[in-house]
C-alpha cells in the first residue's frame, strides 16, 4: 500500500524510490506508542528516517493524507513541506493544504 501511495521517500528534495526506503511512523513514533495504521505510516529513506528525532526533523500527516516534514527551527527557511518528486502530476494543481498538519 505504501509503495503505491507514496512511490518513494516523502521528505522534500529526496528522490529515493520506494524500494530504497523504510516504513516510517509519520504521526507518532513507535517508541511513543505510535500506531502501525496505514494512514499513520509513510516512506522515508534511511538517512531521512533517522533525521526524525527530538530536536530534529518532525513529520505529520496533513488533512489530505500527504506527509509533511517540518525542519528544526534553526534549519527552517520556509522550504517545501511535502515531496512532489514521485508525483509529478501534483505540480499541475495548487497545493491547498499547505499548512494542514
Amino acid at each position: 500500500m505504501l509503495f503505491a501511495a507514496e512511490r518513494g521517500c516523502t521528505r522534500p528534495g529526496c528522490s529515493a524510490p520506494a524500494y530504497e526506503t523504510q516504513v516510517h511512523h509519520a504521526v507518532a513514533d513507535w517508541a511513543d506508542d505510535g500506531h502501525t495504521n496505514i494512514t499513520e505510516l509513510t516512506l522515508a529513506c534511511g538517512p531521512d528516517n533517522r533525521a526524525v528525532r527530538p530536536g530534529g526533523w518532525r513529520t505529520g500527516k496533513r488533512k489530505d493524507g500527504r506527509t509533511e516534514w517540518r525542519p528544526p527551527p534553526q534549519l527552517d527557511t520556509g522550504q517545501a513541506r511535502v515531496n512532489n518528486y514521485h508525483h509529478p502530476e501534483r505540480y499541475l494543481i495548487p497545493d491547498d493544504g499547505a499548512h494542514d498538519a
